[in-house]
C-alpha cells in the first residue's frame, strides 16, 4: 500500500423541484452530482517498460523483485444524474411510485469485488488515464414503479359489501416492483498478452486490452445471445504491445423485471388478532435475465452470452398471525 496515500473524499450535491398535482399526486425532478477524489486503484508495481510502440521492454522496476500487487490511491470519479418521481402517498386503498433515472459515470478505479466489465488490473501500470472511462457499474437508464392496492370489496368497502360473497373477496390486496434497466459497460480485452506485458517476472497482474479496428457494436436486430457484438471489429495485439482499445466501450443487455404479491387479510380472531395470507411471484414472467458476454478476444467464445444476471421465476407463500 502506499505509505502516503490520502483517505478517499466524496463530494455531493444536488437540486431539485417538486409539484403537487391532482388527486396527492407529487412529482420531483432532481439533479444529482458526485466526485470522488484519492479513490483506490490496483496496479503491478513491477511491471516491465514499454517502449513508444507500446511493445514491452525487458527492463523491470525492480528486478531482483517479482510481481508487486500495489494499491495507490491516485483513482477519481464522477457521476451526474437526472432523477423523475411521480408518488402518491398510500391513500383509500392505493399507493404507487415511478422513477425514472438518465445517468452517466465515469472512472479510473475499477470494481474489484464482484464480476465487473473491466479486469482489476492496468493494462499498463505506469499510464493511470489508460483505465478513464464509464464505471463498470454505469447503467444509463433506470425506471422503477412500485404500487399497492387494496380490492375495493366486503364490509367498508366500496363493492359487494354484503353476504357470502364480501366475505370471500373482502381483505384483499396486490402490490407489486417493476424494474427495468440498461445494460452495463464491458471492455475488449485479450488475455493472451498477459503475460507478455507483465514481463519476464510480472506475472499475471495485467488486463491486457485488444487492438480496436472499429466500431463493434451491433444494431438492436442484428444483436443475439451468441453474437452480441462484432468480434471481427477487435484484434489481439501481434506481436505482443500494448492494446488500442479504451475502456468500457460497449454495453451489455439491459433488463424487464417484474414482481408480483397477492395478500389477504384474515380479521376473525378478535381485536388486535389476524391472520395474513401472502402469494408472492418474483421474475413473473420467466424473462431470461443475460449477463455480459464473454470479452476476451483471445477466447473462442468471443461474444457470446453464456450466463444469467438474475433468477428465473420464484414463488413463496407465507402464513402469518399477529396478536
Amino acid at each position: 500500500v502506499n505509505p502516503d496515500a490520502v483517505i478517499p473524499l466524496v463530494d455531493h450535491w444536488n437540486l431539485g423541484f417538486q409539484w403537487l398535482l391532482s388527486g396527492d399526486i407529487a412529482a420531483t425532478l432532481d439533479y444529482v452530482g458526485t466526485k470522488g477524489t484519492h479513490l483506490s486503484i490496483l496496479r503491478n508495481l513491477n511491471q516491465v517498460f514499454f517502449n513508444p510502440d507500446g511493445t514491452p521492454t525487458s527492463t523491470l522496476p525492480f528486478p531482483a523483485l517479482g510481481p508487486i500487487e500495489f494499491r495507490d490511491n491516485v483513482g477519481n470519479s464522477n457521476y451526474h444524474a437526472m432523477e423523475l418521481t411521480v408518488e402518491r402517498r398510500f391513500r383509500a386503498g392505493l399507493g404507487f411510485r415511478a422513477a425514472y433515472t438518465l445517468s452517466k459515470s465515469i472512472d479510473s478505479s475499477q470494481e474489484h469485488l464482484f464480476s465487473g466489465g473491466t479486469g482489476s488490473f492496468l493494462q499498463n501500470a505506469h499510464n493511470i488515464r489508460e483505465r478513464r472511462g464509464p464505471s463498470d457499474f454505469d447503467v444509463r437508464h433506470l425506471f422503477v414503479t412500485s404500487y399497492i392496492y387494496e380490492l375495493p370489496f366486503g364490509p367498508t368497502r366500496t363493492y359487494v359489501t354484503d353476504g357470502p360473497a364480501s366475505h370471500l373477496l373482502r381483505g384483499w390486496r396486490v402490490s407489486g416492483v417493476t424494474t427495468l434497466y440498461g445494460g452495463r459497460p464491458f471492455t475488449i480485452r485479450a488475455s493472451g498478452n498477459d503475460s507478455a506485458l507483465g514481463g519476464p517476472r510480472g506475472g499475471g497482474m495485467v488486463s491486457a486490452l485488444a487492438d480496436c479496428l472499429g466500431d463493434g457494436s451491433l444494431s438492436r436486430d442484428e444483436r443475439s445471445i451468441d453474437r452480441w457484438f462484432d468480434s471481427t471489429a477487435y484484434a489481439v495485439p501481434s506481436p505482443a504491445r500494448l492494446g488500442t482499445c479504451g475502456r468500457n466501450t460497449l454495453y451489455g443487455p439491459g433488463s424487464v423485471n417484474f414482481d408480483f404479491g397477492l395478500a389477504r387479510l384474515f380479521d376473525y380472531f378478535g381485536e388486535k388478532r389476524r391472520l395474513e395470507f401472502r402469494w408472492e411471484m418474483f421474475n413473473i414472467f420467466n424473462t431470461a435475465q443475460f449477463g455480459l458476454p464473454e470479452r476476451n478476444r483471445s477466447s473462442s467464445g468471443v461474444g457470446r452470452i453464456s450466463s444469467l444476471s438474475g433468477d428465473p421465476r420464484v414463488m413463496q407463500f407465507a402464513l402469518k398471525f399477529y396478536y
